[in-house]
């Protein structure tokens, strides 16, 4: 009798799917974690062919534009299958990659939090965690009106940084020069958060950094990933 199908396994398959059909090329490997009002999806081996003659010419912007104007047309088709084939709710999205190493990050808010006990790995001090990611929010920004974190598995940290944007960055929205804004934001974050002493705090090494922002709702997300 075949296994039943999970819902992380429905989500991975049609993840892979979707991105194939729009991108040319699918990622290899797609790893589904569903926690509270989460569905964190980390694709690895992820690089069209045409994306790959870009970024050989040094057109890695270009590469993560085209990629952010075809999330947001490919939104309204992720949101239909989480619904449709995972029963999930999934009012927001939001995603980041990481070119030169194929990997990426597709975040999906959903409506109803799943009931999930509250984890939180044993070593890590949580002050001088939150201390630190203020640290690095102040250095980036400004502080955040609230920051939230949510442990997804041992090694991976999603931050949640409400009410995070100065007068300038408010301004250059408005302005419409929100996608500029987030081309120049993703490699300060990533240079923050590689400097910092998150590592030394989790007690293990950072292996990937991952960010995205909501510029109308003023919020923002960051996937870090660690060592095992």
């Amino acid at each position: 009798m075949p296994q039943e199908k999970t819902v992380e396994s429905i989500i991975s398959g049609f993840t892979a799917t979707i991105l194939r059909e729009h991108y040319g090329k699918g990622p290899t490997s797609v790893h589904v974690t569903i926690y509270k009002s989460f569905v964190c999806l980390q694709v690895r081996d992820f690089l069209a062919p045409m994306e790959r003659i870009l970024m050989d010419q040094n057109e890695k912007n270009r590469v993560l534009k085209t990629r952010d104007l075809l999330m947001i047309e490919l939104t309204g088709e992720f949101k239909k299958n989480f619904w449709k084939e995972a029963d999930l709710d999934v009012v927001e999205l939001y995603a980041d990659w990481n070119l030169e190493d194929g990997s990426g990050m597709i975040l999906g808010i959903l409506e109803e939090p799943k009931s999930h006990k509250y984890r939180w790995p044993e070593k890590v001090d949580e002050p001088e965690l939150r201390k630190e990611v203020i640290r690095l929010s102040i250095a980036g920004q400004k502080e955040p009106g609230e920051t939230n974190f949510y442990w997804l598995s041992d090694r991976t940290l999603l931050i949640e940084r409400l009410d995070i944007f100065t007068l300038l960055e408010k301004e250059l929205i408005t302005s419409g020069f929100s996608e500029v804004l987030k081309l120049a934001k993703r490699p300060l974050e990533y240079k923050l958060f590689i400097e910092s002493n998150l590592p030394a705090i989790v007690n293990r090494p950072l292996t990937g950094a991952y960010v995205d922002w909501d510029f109308e709702d003023d919020k923002g997300y960051a996937l870090l990933t660690f060592k095992k």
